[in-house]
């Protein structure tokens, strides 16, 4: 998974507040002894495994300065920095706006993503929530949307190379 870059200090940075949100491990388990996957099963959400690594490799949170993928709902110390940045919450204000219930949008930026539930697809998406694009993987998904956009303006290595 390409996420490395997004771990990397020149292209993730914890939101600007004095604490970040830190990994959400697999194993950590929430007020009713669930882990987040547990969590996820227990909601019937079935989410692409391979944004659950990257929440448990991240936590979640700013990316290239301008984007942010949204943290999962986790128990966690109460931090201003934090309250419009979980999935449940940002996904509510979306479906107000309008949102088909058949996504669940996880970053927004010069851009909003979501998983296409039904078949488990990264998607961007237009202002009306329509399909602008969609990806097999995660990998797919940053290397033709993240990593295309910022990557050489903050000097990650070119791919391939």
């Amino acid at each position: 998974m390409r996420y490395t870059d997004i771990q990397s200090a020149n292209a993730y940075s914890p939101p600007r507040c004095a604490e970040r949100t830190g990994r959400v491990l697999p194993v950590r388990r929430n007020s009713n002894g669930r882990t987040p996957r547990e969590g996820l099963r227990q909601n019937a959400l079935v989410l692409p495994s391979d944004l659950i690594e990257l929440w448990e490799a991240t936590g979640g949170g700013d990316v290239f300065d301008s984007e942010t993928i949204f943290r999962p709902t986790v128990p966690s110390i109460p931090n201003a920095c934090f309250v419009e940045d979980d999935i449940e919450g940002r996904n509510a204000a979306h479906a107000a706006e309008g949102k088909p219930s058949g996504f669940y949008i996880f970053q927004h930026g010069a851009f909003l993503s979501a998983i296409r539930l039904s078949d488990q697809k990264f998607v961007t998406l237009t202002e009306n929530y329509a399909v602008e694009n969609s990806f097999g993987s995660f990998d797919d998904w940053y290397v033709q949307t993240l990593r295309a956009e910022f990557g050489a303006r903050y000097g990650l290595t070119p791919l391939g190379t």
